[in-house]
């Protein structure tokens, strides 16, 4: 009995003192995650969080546009020193679910993550989500960048106008005439 009431008085200690896990939510236009409109209905963004507690952490982004397109981006760490106060390991980037490559330099003090061309769906909630473990201080940024799959209305123009002149020239093309000797 004096076992079981040890074991279990070292497994609530060990609770107590086991980091905790983190989860925040930032929206576009809060101070972690800002956007500017560009040409052509393209938007750029960045994103970021700094003094990440020890433990596990999970940041989700959120954002919606005005139009179907694409997005690529971009997440990258740093550290001085491979398990220092500031060194943060990602275990995953989810781009509206779908799982960006992870890539570490520098015998693991540097990690990136990186996706390029992922559907986003006009008026929805999509989300880039990241998570991982900080050893006290971590930090991480980011940057994102949208294109839409409308074409411009220069476009629409020229598509049109070479509809005009293959039919043009399916109309107006010269007839052949074939000659025959008796």
């Amino acid at each position: 009995m004096k076992n079981a009431l040890f074991a279990a008085g070292v497994a609530a200690l060990g609770f107590a003192l086991a980091p905790s896990a983190q989860a925040a939510t930032f929206p576009v236009g809060s101070p972690n995650f800002t956007a500017s409109p560009g040409p052509n209905g393209t938007f750029a963004g960045a994103f970021f969080n700094t003094g990440i507690a020890a433990g596990t952490f999970t940041d989700t982004f959120t954002f919606t546009l005005p139009t179907d397109g694409f997005g690529s981006g971009t997440v990258t760490t740093s550290a001085n020193f491979l398990g220092s106060a500031n060194d943060l390991d990602f275990t995953s980037v989810l781009i509206n679910g779908v799982e960006a490559e992870l890539f570490t330099a520098g015998g693991g003090v540097f990690e990136s993550a990186y996706q390029n061309l992922i559907p986003i769906t006009a008026g929805q909630l999509n989300t880039i989500t990241v998570t991982g473990v900080s050893r006290g201080n971590g930090a991480y940024g980011g940057q994102a960048s949208f294109v839409p799959t409308i074409p411009e209305p220069a476009t629409w123009a020229m598509m049109m106008v070479g509809f005009v002149m293959v039919g043009a020239a399916a109309r107006y093309r010269k007839r052949s005439t074939n000659v025959r000797y008796a």
